[in-house]
């Protein structure tokens, strides 16, 4: 069995995400394939989680639209069918309701964890 790991610049837009798609479906070996967050989407999470941690929720907001606008752009280039693009949709808006609704809450080190692995967990499920 293989582990294949891909760090953000390997999946940071969709002709590199095609590309590593590739490299897994390439051989019939069984793998385990670990996907980091999409590039520069640790860093925007890092700074919402600031924005939280600093009491300044309408601007960690504008970073999480900024962010969400990123993810709509790239699954619409990710993705060929109007199927594929809706169920992607799908996931993009749980992820992001989810980081939403940290920004509504009180802001510690636990929703700091929570918030920065939403980023594996969006280009894992995008994938």
């Amino acid at each position: 069995m293989k582990i294949l790991k891909f760090g953000g610049t390997s999946v940071g837009n969709p002709e590199r995400m095609h590309q590593v798609a590739k490299i897994v479906t390439g051989d019939p070996e069984d793998k385990i394939i670990v996907l980091s967050a999409l590039s520069g989407t640790t860093n925007a999470l890092v700074t919402i989680g600031e924005k939280l941690g600093e009491g300044k929720p309408e601007e960690a907001a504008a970073h999480i639209e900024d962010l969400f606008n990123h993810y709509l752009e790239f699954h619409t280039g990710l993705l060929d069918t109007a199927e594929a693009q809706n169920k992607a949709r799908q996931v993009i808006d749980h992820h992001f309701d989810s980081i939403r609704k940290l920004a509504d809450t009180p802001f510690d080190e636990l929703h700091s964890k929570e918030l920065l692995a939403q980023g594996e967990l969006l280009s894992t499920n995008l994938f």
